[in-house]
Parts: structure tokens; sequence; C-alpha cells
């Protein structure tokens, strides 16, 4: 009986560590669509503002959505209210590959037309994603704005139960 004490004590201890692995950067990404919550930039007073907070805000950004793809595929989705008949608000493409940079710290858009878009994944959970990239503040939000912003884009998505 004693031999079978080490094992079993060797096997339980194996199965309740898969419960806590935490799923990798991967697979948290690419487990379904993401719902736009957030323009985030920089506001007065290092204060960071979410455009989505202010009247500036155009409702139709509120149903956009991104699905990241384990095919190495994305694409927006820009939901049943378009933006000024389908205005592109962001610089890059609804629809394009893309690819983790070597410390998976940051993914890079590769649209199907312009240049790629280097976005820093500023956090990742299994129900909140935020992108940070340098660009303009869109232009369908302040208008005569043409400085360069870090620009944090925040997605979450319903939890999902196991």
């Amino acid at each position: 009986m004693r031999k079978l004490t080490p094992l079993l004590l060797a096997c339980l201890l194996l199965a309740c560590g898969k419960d806590n692995e935490h799923p990798s950067n991967l697979n948290m990404l690419v487990a379904g669509k993401w719902d736009l919550s957030g323009v985030i930039i920089p506001g007065n007073n290092s204060t960071d503002v979410n455009l989505f907070d202010s009247p500036a805000c155009p409702e139709c950004l509120k149903d956009d959505q991104i699905e990241i793809t384990s095919n190495g595929r994305y694409e927006i989705s820009l939901g049943d209210d378009l933006c000024e008949s389908n205005t592109q608000i962001f610089k890059f493409e609804h629809i394009g590959t893309w690819k983790f940079t070597q410390s998976e710290d940051s993914i890079m858009l590769n649209p199907d037309s312009p240049e790629p878009v280097l976005m820093r994944i500023s956090n990742l959970s299994e129900n909140e994603l935020r992108l940070t990239y340098r660009d303009t503040i869109p232009q369908i939000i302040f208008k005569n704005d043409s400085a360069v912003y870090p620009i944090t884009i925040l997605y979450t998505r319903e939890p999902t139960h196991k």
C-alpha cells in the first residue's frame, strides 16, 4: 500500500496543476469575437480618456467587433450601425493577416492594403484585450486634430463558463 500512496499523490498533484494552468496568449486571443468597448487616449493632466464616455464619440462605433483567428487572419466587423456610410475610423483595413512579435507582447496587423500596424498588447485576459498603437486621433471624432498619440483600443467579451 505504501508504494501506491506516492503514485496516487503524484497523480493528484498533476491533476490539480492542470486546473490552475493559465491559457496561452494565443488561446485567449483567438477564443471568439471581441466587442469594441472603448478608445482610450491621453487627456489633460496625464489622465487617460475613454472616448466612449465622450458625447463626441459616435454611437456607430459601439457595435464594432474584431475576430482574430488561429489561422493568422483578422476581421473587423462594423456592426449594423455604420459610421457615415462605412467611413473608416481607424487607419487599418478591416481584414488582413496578423502575427505575434517574437516576445508575444505585441501583434502585427498586416492589412490587405496599406502598411502593417504594430499594436502593443497592453492587457490580455480571457475577457479583456487592450491594443495600443501610435496614430492620429480618429478624424471622425476630432476633425481638426492631427497630432500623433498613443491610442488604446479596448475590447471585451462575455466570460466563458467552463
